[in-house]
């Protein structure tokens, strides 16, 4: 059984990660008070030259207070994900995966993205947790055999590392000081109890944040019709609302993520853990440790089922704003190049009333210029006289009867340049669309046009007085 783990764990995730100088680790302990039946919990430093004796805690015969037993003992390691870190010294955690009996579970581990299975281990089951890169663990349960001179059986000792990045251990740390029911504790599977109800906790803060978001940029998107739109709506203000809006998707996609890996842990669970033989219990009847621990199992698989339709109610949203952001992006577009195209137009306009002007003065100037003809007879202008009449010269006829049949051609043929050069775009236009048809298999399509042409050719023929009777 032990080999597939063992070929697996050739694939190293972890390729490129060390260890550094830390020599001291952080601890959270559960012990179970006999007298009163509860669970104390102790959170303390572990350092190095402490390592033997806080290992030999956990060693059979060597608990000589008979008033309280350990029964949970879980070592927190630190992980810097950027700087590819692992906060505790080789020395130090080599030891605890050998005490623990944790190397396979460990090595295994660094191949696994998402994953939680049981590894056998030297004749025991020990487990992995894989949430990568924000969560990590390994453990085991060590069980004891009846002590003769006091005729009592020690509980069973669950055992581990976790490592997380730096973080988040604050949470995990104040989480796992959280004492539970004595019952819990005797199960394998308590930790991974524990994993997917601070994976659930966590889908339910990340969501919420989104959601905070999300409403402010429906506020801004005019979805949210109740609130007053207060910021100024420009297009540079709409392109950072998409970018948000993306990176929120980004993030509701790794919630999801979170919320299967929680659900995939707590079916681990309920698979891990035996039925109840005596089915459950009623009454004053205290439930067995299996029975306690599918009811909780089966309460966080109602509410991750209800996490999951949130998260796709708040994922639909999310698309909504990708949606209606794209196309205010979009509008903006078009109204900015239709605004460009007014202008171009305006310019155009500019361009051809100034031709226009410069084609009805060229013939006149031209024939002018070419003949140097004198249209008035100053010399006759008499000085004195009160009138400001100007005789013409004979010249004066010759220079309208050249000039007016000149600018006429002239404009004539500017007009037949122009019907020409729009039939040659006609012309392309007509040969790339079929062109474009034949490509896309639309041969049908061209006859269609081509018949209903012909259609139109023939109605504007029938229009005419007395026409195809």
């Amino acid at each position: 059984m032990e080999e597939i783990y063992q070929k697996l764990s050739v694939v190293n995730l972890w390729e490129g990660f060390s260890n550094s100088d830390d020599t001291s680790f952080q601890v959270i302990e559960a012990r179970h008070q006999h007298a009163s039946g509860k669970i104390s919990i102790n959170r303390k430093l572990v350092y190095f030259k402490e390592l033997d004796s806080w290992l030999a805690e956990g060693t059979e015969g060597d608990d000589g207070d008979t008033s309280q037993s350990l029964v949970l003992r879980l070592a927190l390691i630190g992980c810097d994900i950027k700087r590819k870190l692992l906060k505790l010294s080789k020395d130090v955690l080599d030891p605890l995966l050998d005490e623990f009996n944790l190397e396979l579970a460990y090595t295994y581990s660094q191949s696994c993205i998402t994953n939680v299975s049981a590894i056998p281990s030297r004749g025991q089951q020990t487990y992995s947790f894989c949430y990568m890169p924000k969560l990590v663990a390994v453990w085991s349960q060590k069980s004891f055999a009846r002590n003769r001179s006091t005729d009592r059986v020690r509980p069973n000792l669950t055992q581990g590392l976790i490592l997380v990045e730096e973080s988040n251990k604050g949470f995990l740390s104040d989480t796992l000081c959280s004492p539970w029911d004595a019952r819990l504790y005797a199960s394998p599977m308590f930790p991974a109890l524990l994993f997917s109800m601070i994976l659930s906790m966590q889908v339910h803060f990340e969501e919420a944040k989104i959601k905070v978001k999300l409403r402010e940029i429906e506020e801004r998107t005019g979805q949210d019709r109740i609130a007053a739109h207060k910021q100024e709506a420009t297009t540079e203000s709409y392109i950072k609302l998409a970018a948000q809006v993306d990176r929120h998707a980004v993030k509701l996609a790794s919630v999801s993520r979170k919320s299967k890996m929680a659900e995939k842990t707590l079916s681990f669970v309920l698979q891990n853990t035996p039925n109840s033989a005596f089915g459950p219990s009623f009454g004053s009847t205290p439930p067995n440790p299996s029975e306690l621990l599918r009811s909780h199992v089966t309460l966080l698989q109602d509410r991750l089922a209800m996490q999951a339709v949130d998260i796709e109610y708040t994922l639909r949203r999310v698309q909504l704003q990708i949606n209606t952001l794209a196309g205010i992006i979009s509008r903006d577009d078009v109204k900015a190049n239709l605004d460009l195209a007014e202008s171009q137009h305006r310019d155009s306009l500019s361009m051809k009333t100034l031709a226009i002007v410069t084609m009805v003065f060229l013939p006149g100037s031209f024939i002018s210029a070419l003949f140097s003809t004198s249209m008035f007879d100053w010399d006759s202008i008499d000085p004195g006289a009160g009138s400001i009449a100007v005789r013409t010269m004979p010249q004066f006829g010759l220079y309208w009867a050249i000039t007016v049949p000149l600018t006429v051609v002239t404009f004539l043929l500017y007009f037949f340049w122009l019907r020409v050069m729009k039939r040659q775009r006609d012309r392309r236009k007509t040969s790339f669309d079929q062109l474009s048809a034949e490509e896309k298999g639309e041969a049908s399509g061209i006859g269609l046009a081509k018949l209903r042409k012909e259609g139109t050719e023939v109605s504007k023929k029938s229009t005419m007085p007395f026409g195809n009777w």
